[in-house]
């Protein structure tokens, strides 16, 4: 038990030193450079280098009081800047699944379906003219390839028309759609939860560790903005964070679409299990156990409660 709780104990700080505690020493150290050599200068080393040997040269960076002090103020100001990356991950998670009901959503997703539709139009159009007869004016080979071209276009932008702000949050929502579609689940919110206690625990571990991940990249786009602000003191910084950024997004994209595809086998292979932990047996039709275990759980939530306080 001893060795299990080491071990838990070493992954926990591993995973604070390299998503928490170093980020943040860089995000420090870039501060006290930009705050000293200020946008005039901004790679000036050998000023750099000499402010650092004038810090060292004072009588009290020379005792052991005041450098585990300096130690202790900027290893407790980097966890600081590690956790706000914590939070503002969060909330960039919120802002990739966005509802279409406010309006700067609202307004980003009718972007988003203009260009689909645009892009959907020219495809259409390129199809047509390559399935008219030759033309000497028109090389086949040449309006096929045109037709490719316009359909990794189009794909790159969704394989369906938006009906979410964000790539991501279209993800989810296909998600959602599927397993409506497909297993009758029209209330997925309310079926995940108890989907999840009926789930095999290698299974389990592999959507928790999927939905890490994806908290990740998150937490990733978190640093491109802190970054970003660096360029208030140090302009290079208008550059490091945006690069940053630029990483970010394909990632969550990628770590979004794998969660999704883990929860999607999860409701297939398992949806027949909470079925039968919640007592149904008769299903008529291949969505039955879906639609059964919906209607289930809305009558166990509909249900009239006891007194306040009490438990029916």
């Amino acid at each position: 038990m001893s060795t299990f709780l080491t071990q838990i104990g070493t992954k926990l700080a591993d995973r604070w030193l390299g998503a928490v505690l170093l980020p943040g020493l860089l995000w420090i150290a870039l501060l006290a450079a930009g705050l000293h050599l200020g946008q005039g200068r901004p790679f000036a080393a050998g000023r750099l280098a000499q402010w650092l040997d004038q810090l060292a040269s004072r009588p009290a960076a020379h005792t052991s009081v005041t450098a585990v002090l300096a130690a202790g103020a900027v290893l407790l100001a980097a966890a600081g800047i590690g956790l706000l990356a914590g939070a503002l991950g969060g909330l960039v998670e919120r802002v990739w699944a966005l509802p279409a009901d406010l309006a700067p959503a609202a307004w980003l997703l009718r972007r988003r379906q203009g260009v689909w539709d645009e892009a959907t139009r020219r495809l259409k159009a390129a199809i047509l003219q390559a399935a008219q007869p030759p033309h000497p004016a028109l090389d086949p080979a040449r309006a096929a390839a045109r037709v490719r071209a316009l359909q990794r276009r189009r794909d790159r932008l969704g394989p369906a028309r938006p009906v979410c702000p964000t790539r991501i949050g279209d993800r989810f929502a296909r998600t959602t759609t599927r397993a409506g579609a497909v297993n009758g689940v029209d209330d997925f919110a309310l079926v995940w939860p108890r989907l999840w206690t009926v789930l095999p625990e290698e299974l389990r571990t592999d959507i928790a560790t999927a939905r890490s991940g994806y908290a990740s990249t998150a937490r990733l786009a978190a640093w491109g903005l802190l970054f970003t602000l660096l360029a208030a003191v140090w302009w290079p910084a208008a550059l490091i964070g945006p690069a940053v950024l630029a990483c970010a997004v394909p990632r969550s994209r990628a770590a979004a679409d794998a969660l999704a595809e883990l929860i999607e086998s999860a409701t297939d292979l398992h949806l027949g299990d909470l079925a039968e932990r919640l007592g149904i047996t008769s299903l008529s039709t291949a969505g039955g156990a879906g639609q059964a275990v919906t209607a289930r759980l809305r009558d166990a939530v509909a249900a009239p409660q006891g007194p306040a306080g009490t438990l029916p």
